[in-house]
């Protein structure tokens, strides 16, 4: 995997607390600042998509309990799968 630049990942330790709330929370600057450096990590974008991917499957009411379980291992499975360490502990 490619290293980040020093001012890319200080830039992206900078936003690291807006990874955990909801985007519609965050500031039209914050989602923008996102979309520019998140590309510059492949783990930190990785594991926002994730997120999102994880709550789309929460929200889903209107499926069935079956299908919503095939989705959740279906994560799970990418998730343990994607060799970053924190996002597949949390999927086990």
């Amino acid at each position: 995997m490619s290293r980040v630049a020093p001012q890319d990942a200080m830039d992206l330790q900078a936003v690291k607390p807006w990874l955990d709330r909801d985007e519609r929370l965050l500031r039209e600057h914050q989602r923008a600042r996102l979309a520019e450096l998140l590309p510059k990590s492949h783990v930190l974008q990785t594991m926002f998509e994730m997120r999102h991917e994880l709550a789309a499957v929460w929200g889903r009411s209107m499926a069935t309990r079956e299908q919503l379980v095939a989705q959740l291992r279906d994560w799970c499975r990418r998730a343990e799968t994607s060799e970053i360490t924190p996002l597949a502990e949390f999927a086990r």
